[in-house]
């Protein structure tokens, strides 16, 4: 037997990063919020250009894990080993982008990196896996029948759990409710120029993933408009929620025969994910957009505008379930069963 501990541990610096060089100032997005087009520009240092992109060496993320690992070996040589991580991994950059552009999702306000800190999209905090390979009795000492039919088999199998990655809901862009045949002219919630990256508020007291079930992985009501100021960062941080589930089982059942000494044959029937267990895909669940349209502001529920731009009501209908939100849009493979045949000399 061998069980090993460990802590695993790791920081990155300079991490490859991207701003927008002509970004407009946090301190004008309750105007700009309700702007497109060169109307936007005009609040940009340079107001002649739009977006400018750069590449930084700015992202800052660090690892930490627990490790364990035990392993049996019985004197038959069957194998039995189990592992298990528990980690986290923090960052303000994206992790998982090599694209070579900068994604508009990645910096909500370059003045303030802060506001991008929190679980990274490789976040997985338990993973276990557990496998073992179990040889039968050979029932060396029965007659050939008994031997050749009920000796030599051997039972494998792989376990693995592991929690969902982390990922962050957004409201992508926002539009004004209308009154009397008016409609307002907001376009965003945030007002930086990028609508990707604007955050709704969180309902405290519900969880990201609280009622998931089947498809249903993000619960609708945790989040919220109500009292989001236009012009603000959303209270939902990066990393707030976590992909589906993964739980997964594949084994193997085995007949070995030796032909004097030399030959081996081995009949395998081997089935992948056993259990037929529904394994969700993240998918679209890693743009996951938050509802932001019919929005109206103020106590009387009013057009919004820069100056009355609290939010007071918006249209729930795209955060019902029927809608799609927080539901995941595919699956991977189910059970599938395979025999094979192995001839070894």
């Amino acid at each position: 037997m061998a069980l090993q501990i460990g802590y695993v541990g790791n920081t990155g610096i300079h991490l490859t990063s991207g701003i927008d060089m002509n970004a407009v100032p946090a301190s004008d997005w309750a105007q700009t919020a309700f702007l497109s087009g060169s109307a936007f520009n005009d609040f940009r240092p340079a107001s002649n250009f739009g977006t400018i992109a750069q590449f930084g060496h700015n992202g800052q993320a660090n690892y930490n894990s627990l490790q364990v690992l035990y392993r049996w070996r019985t004197t038959n040589f069957s194998n039995f080993q189990v592992a298990y991580t528990y980690s986290h991994s923090i960052g303000d950059v994206q992790l998982d982008n090599s694209s070579g552009s900068v994604n508009s999702q990645a910096t909500t306000d370059q003045a303030d990196p802060g506001l991008d800190k929190g679980n990274t999209n490789i976040n997985r905090p338990n993973i276990f896996v557990a496998n073992e390979v179990f040889y039968l009795p050979k029932l060396a000492n029965q007659n050939g029948f008994i031997r050749n039919t009920l000796g030599g088999w051997e039972v494998n199998s792989i376990v693995n759990v592991s929690s969902g990655s982390s990922l962050t809901v957004f409201s992508n862009g926002a539009s004004s409710g209308t009154i009397n045949g008016v409609t307002g002219s907001l376009n965003s919630l945030q007002g930086s120029g990028f609508n990707q990256n604007n955050r709704p508020d969180t309902v405290a007291g519900v969880g990201c993933n609280s009622d998931e079930n089947g498809r249903q992985i993000l619960n609708p009501a945790a989040f919220t408009l109500i009292g989001y100021q236009i012009g603000t960062v959303g209270t939902a941080p990066r990393g707030y929620c976590f992909g589906p589930t993964f739980r997964n089982v594949d084994a193997q059942l085995a007949k070995n025969w030796t032909i004097k000494e030399r030959f081996r044959v081995k009949f395998s029937l081997d089935f992948f994910n056993l259990f037929n267990h529904a394994n969700f895909n993240a998918g679209n669940l890693e743009t996951a957009n938050f509802n932001a349209t019919g929005i109206l502001c103020g106590a009387g529920q009013t057009i919004c505008t820069p100056a009355n731009n609290v939010i007071s009501s918006y249209s729930l209908s795209a955060n019902t379930l029927s809608s799609g939100f927080g539901q995941a849009n595919a699956v991977q493979p189910g059970r599938e069963i395979q025999y094979g045949l192995k001839v070894t000399f």
